[in-house]
């Protein structure tokens, strides 16, 4: 009898108040980063548009490994990186050097979601925006995932503007 009021009790009390939770959660998730670059449009798009040069600004390059293949830059473009946390897959589906770049994403195969990296001419600079929505599945348990997701993703986008704020402004 104490095993399970010492042991057994509290881990299933634990999960279903971790159930419970779920429902609480969002059934998806979605990140909104932004940043200020000291640049133009037209000089932020070809570091965006052509996913190579991803590596030099993005703050996850160096744990990844990268493939290529479609159109060097822009509508086509794709790219693959793989870790061994994770893989995932990006393909650029619109692209407007005056209003940003969209792209669908594929997270270890099989997790679905959307992005976009859009620019607003705000003073003496650009407002560069990046977007991403998708979701881990309806269950509690994913909507507990979802919102985990969400906070994780949003530090590493918003390490990413600031990779690419940083590169950008350095080459003036």
């Amino acid at each position: 009898m104490r095993i399970f009021k010492f042991c057994i009790l509290p881990i299933l009390l634990f999960a279903v108040a971790l159930f419970l939770a779920g429902f609480a959660c969002p059934k998806h998730w979605e990140v909104e980063v932004s940043t200020h670059v000291a640049a133009t449009p037209e000089e932020l798009h070809p570091w965006i548009e052509d996913l190579r040069k991803w590596e030099e600004w993005t703050a996850w390059s160096a744990e990844f490994s990268y493939t290529y293949e479609g159109a060097e830059r822009g509508v086509g473009a794709v790219a693959t990186s793989t870790s061994e946390r994770s893989d995932v897959r990006w393909e650029i589906t619109a692209s407007d050097s005056q209003k940003g770049v969209w792209f669908d994403q594929l997270l270890e195969g099989e997790v679905e979601s959307k992005g976009a990296i859009m620019y607003a001419v705000e003073g003496d600079g650009t407002k560069v925006t990046w977007v991403d929505r998708g979701s881990l599945g309806t269950s509690p348990l994913s909507r507990v995932l979802n919102y985990v997701m969400e906070r994780a993703l949003s530090v590493g986008l918003q390490a990413n503007l600031d990779g690419l704020k940083e590169h950008v402004e350095g080459q003036g």
